[in-house]
C-alpha cells in the first residue's frame, strides 16, 4: 500500500495534469516545482512541466504571428438583392458601387502587398538571429532552457547507469576522487559531462552543475550517494533533482564546500560564488559523512 507521502504527491500529479487539460500553465509549472521539492527526479512532474511549456511557448508564438498578420481593410457589405430601386436610383447607385470599388481593389491590394513585405522582412530577420545563434553554438534564446534541461536528464540517466554498474562490479561506490575517472573509463558515457550552465548562480542563489555527494551507510564505506543537479525554467530560477539516496536523510548533498560533496566536469573557477571543484578537493581521501538514518 503506498504510504501518505506517495499518494499526496499522485493526487498532486493528477491535479497538475488537470491544469495542463484546462490550459493553466503557469499552475501546471508551480505545482511541478513543488512535487520535485519533495521528489527530485520525479518523471511525469518533469515531463509535465516541460509539455506546460512547450504548448505555452507555442500558444504565445500563435499570439505574436495573429499580430504581425497584415490588416485588411473591411469590404463594402454586398447590396441586398431584395431591394427595389427605382430605375433612376439604380443607375446612380450602381455607378458609386463602380466608383468605390475601382478605389477599393487598389487599397486592398497596396495593404496586401505591404503588409506581406513587412511580414516577410520580419521574419527573415528573425530567421537570421536564430541560425546566427545557433552557428555560434547557440540556439533560439525562448528555447534554451528546454534544450538544457533535455541534455541535464541525459547525461543524469547515463551518469546513473555508470555508477550502479560500478557498485555492482566493486561493491561500493566510487569515491570523488574516482568518479570522474570511472565516467570517462565507461562504455556508457566516456567522458566527463558538463552542465550546459556549469558554475552559473541562478536567480536563486543556487550553483547550476552536476554534484556527486558520496556517504557512509547501512552497507558500509561509500554504500550510498546523491547525484543532482538543477532542472531550469524560463524565469531563470532551478529547482534541485536527483539520482541516488532520498535526499532528506541528506540536507548537504548539494553544497559543494563539503568534504564528501564536489561537481562534476568543474572547479572552483567556474562557480561564481566559490567553492571546490574536483582538482580543488584536498580532502578526497577523507571518511564520507555518515547519516544513521540511512
Amino acid at each position: 500500500m503506498e504510504n501518505s507521502n506517495e499518494m499526496s504527491v499522485s493526487q498532486a500529479l493528477n491535479q497538475v495534469q488537470s491544469w495542463l487539460n484546462a490550459s493553466e500553465y503557469d499552475k501546471v509549472i508551480q505545482g511541478c516545482q513543488e512535487i520535485l521539492q519533495l521528489e527530485p527526479g520525479n518523471v511525469r512532474a518533469l515531463s509535465l512541466m516541460r509539455q506546460a511549456e512547450e504548448r505555452r511557448h507555442s500558444e504565445l508564438t500563435k499570439e505574436e504571428k495573429l499580430q504581425e498578420a497584415p490588416a485588411v481593410e473591411p469590404k463594402e457589405p454586398e447590396p441586398n438583392e431584395s431591394e427595389v430601386f427605382l430605375p433612376e436610383e439604380e443607375d446612380e447607385n450602381s455607378e458609386k458601387r463602380k466608383l468605390f470599388l475601382a478605389m477599393l481593389i487598389p487599397a486592398i491590394a497596396v495593404v496586401l502587398i505591404g503588409g506581406s513585405v513587412i511580414w516577410w522582412l520580419a521574419n527573415r530577420e528573425r530567421t537570421e538571429i536564430i541560425d546566427n545563434n545557433l552557428t555560434d553554438g547557440g540556439s533560439s534564446e525562448e528555447l534554451t532552457y528546454l534544450e538544457e534541461n533535455d541534455q541535464r536528464v541525459e547525461d543524469m540517466e547515463k551518469m546513473t547507469k555508470v555508477l550502479e554498474t560500478y557498485k555492482q562490479e566493486n561493491g561500493v561506490y566510487p569515491s570523488l576522487s574516482q568518479v570522474e575517472s570511472v565516467l570517462v573509463q565507461s562504455d556508457i558515457i566516456g567522458e566527463i559531462p558538463s552542465d550546459p550552465r556549469q558554475g552559473e548562480i541562478d536567480k536563486a542563489g543556487q550553483a547550476f552543475g552536476y554534484i556527486y555527494a558520496i556517504y557512509d551507510g547501512i552497507g558500509g564505506k561509500n554504500s550510498v550517494y546523491i547525484l543532482s543537479a538543477l532542472f531550469e525554467d524560463n524565469a531563470g530560477f532551478g529547482t534541485p533533482w536527483a539520482q541516488g539516496a532520498t535526499i532528506k536523510n541528506y540536507p548537504n548533498y548539494r553544497e559543494y564546500e563539503e568534504v564528501n560533496v564536489t561537481f562534476i566536469g568543474g572547479d572552483e573557477d567556474e562557480v561564481t560564488k566559490g567553492g571546490k571543484g574536483p582538482s580543488d578537493d584536498k580532502n578526497s581521501d577523507s571518511e564520507p559523512k555518515v547519516n544513521p538514518n540511512n
